[in-house]
């Protein structure tokens, strides 16, 4: 899964440097309660605007009154999505109708941020996904409103699509609910395979916690190589399958003897751990390096599944395309297994 955390935090550091009518929208969705907190640089209707967004009574004929100027080189009180979500907010049943028509005339992503501000939206945003269902937008969406049909390698790539541009706030605003869905961890009926699934994919985003943002006078955990990577796996596994064992040598493949980094053998799981490094300029040599394990992997012949892990804090896009070239079924005579 592509860092969606990283970005999720690096765009909203530079977005808050905004004191705009975009950020007011944006607090009202993630985070109403610094509305009140902060302070914003606003035009006189745009203060108006803030009013509603802040759920402040306005005068309903005051907010008919901007929204009825005569646009002023093509430009109204309905041109900034932004500052007439405010004004609707202030002025529901008034506006009603021309928001509505917003809604139509909006792309994907702003009948996203629509349906944020009127939640009544949903039935309509269900159906217009159907039309872009192929767009990256619309893929985040169908996730986020608990489409079940959504495939893991589609997900990725439409982050990684998203993520090439510049960010916004409705992208924001998407991709932070994209995270929320995505942290909404359920165990329940989750099989042994899709937990350990989940423990991996978040691994880099949560060891962020220990190697950058710890707390002060608390020193930094050191990433070094992917014996650290391992050990920190097998602690968070280890809570999860108190039957983890680490480092178990399997069967003789000639004179090559291949000891295993994590195991789950009632389960017939095998977790392969490694770790791009920075003076690593050829990651193909991992896949050489797995090509070669795999064939003593076969002498397990109680395995059925084998993850093999790679952590790469260097966020390389070729690791992962590289990587997922080895995915599928791997057979050899009577034994199987498959490889994520």
């Amino acid at each position: 899964m592509v860092y969606l955390r990283e970005i999720i935090k690096q765009n909203k550091a530079k977005l808050i440097q905004y004191k705009n009518i975009e950020m007011v929208a944006y607090f009202y969705v993630s985070s109403p309660d610094e509305l009140s907190i902060n302070e914003f640089e606003l035009s006189p209707e745009e203060e108006i605007a803030l009013k509603g967004y802040k759920n402040e009574s306005v005068e309903n004929d005051k907010i008919v009154s901007i929204v009825s100027k005569a646009p002023i080189k093509g430009m109204s009180a309905t041109s900034n999505i932004y500052k007439f979500s405010g004004l609707y907010l202030a002025a529901k049943e008034e506006l009603k109708s021309v928001f509505n028509e917003k809604y139509l005339q909006g792309d994907l992503k702003q009948k996203y941020f629509l349906f944020k501000i009127e939640p009544a939206f949903k039935t309509q945003l269900l159906k217009d996904i159907v039309a872009f269902k192929s767009e990256s937008i619309a893929i985040l969406i169908k996730q986020i409103l608990g489409s079940k049909d959504i495939q893991e390698a589609e997900l990725d790539k439409a982050l990684q699509n998203i993520s090439k541009s510049e960010i916004d706030v409705q992208t924001q605003i998407l991709l932070e609910d994209l995270e929320m869905v995505l942290l909404q961890t359920k165990y329940v009926n989750k099989t042994t395979e899709e937990v350990v699934r989940d423990v991996l994919n978040n691994f880099s985003n949560a060891i962020q916690k220990i190697i950058k943002d710890r707390r002060k006078e608390h020193p930094k955990y050191i990433i070094g190589d992917e014996y650290d990577v391992q050990d920190v796996v097998y602690v968070v596994l280890k809570s999860i399958f108190p039957n983890l064992r680490d480092e178990d040598p399997i069967p003789k493949v000639g004179a090559k003897s291949t000891k295993i980094d994590l195991i789950l053998r009632e389960e017939k799981i095998l977790i392969e751990v490694k770790m791009i490094k920075e003076k690593d300029s050829n990651e193909t040599r991992f896949i050489e390096q797995l090509k070669v394990d795999f064939e003593s992997y076969h002498e397990c012949k109680w395995l059925s599944k084998l993850f093999c892990f790679v952590y790469d804090p260097y966020k390389r896009q070729e690791t992962c395309r590289i990587l997922k070239d080895l995915n599928g079924d791997r057979k050899k005579v009577n034994t199987a297994l498959m490889l994520s």
